[in-house]
């Protein structure tokens, strides 16, 4: 089964991401998703910070979601990842409408279905 994954971070930002969410980066930056109204200061959406590389695409998208049903992004606001040191916005990673990209849906399974499998048969024929 193939699903679609909304591509918002060009590959220069999503390297930029996985820098920034090093688990042996040290000293590490702070994390919110920030928002730009109209080309005003940034300002910080979420008072949650980010940690980790999945979650901050998906938080980074359910907000994009969100401000994309209300009809104000992309047309009247710029969401991002904005990186902080020392209570300073240091850079934001802008998200940017690239489209979906197809991924393939894995259904997990037990290790005795991936045994059965290897060997060629299914449950069904060993019962």
């Amino acid at each position: 089964m193939t699903g679609k994954e909304r591509r918002l971070m060009d590959k220069e930002d999503l390297n930029k991401l996985y820098e920034l969410t090093n688990p042996k980066l040290s000293p590490k930056p702070k994390l919110f998703i920030v928002i730009n109204h109209n080309g005003s200061n940034w300002e910080i959406e979420d008072s949650h910070i980010l940690r980790g590389y999945r979650a901050c695409k998906r938080s980074l998208e359910s907000k994009v979601r969100r401000y994309e049903s209300r009809m104000f992004w992309p047309s009247q606001c710029q969401i991002g990842i904005g990186y902080f040191e020392q209570e300073q916005l240091i850079g934001v990673l802008i998200a940017k409408n690239l489209g979906f990209k197809p991924v393939e849906e894995v259904q997990p399974t037990l290790p005795l279905d991936d045994a059965l499998e290897a060997i060629g048969l299914s449950r069904r024929e060993v019962q």
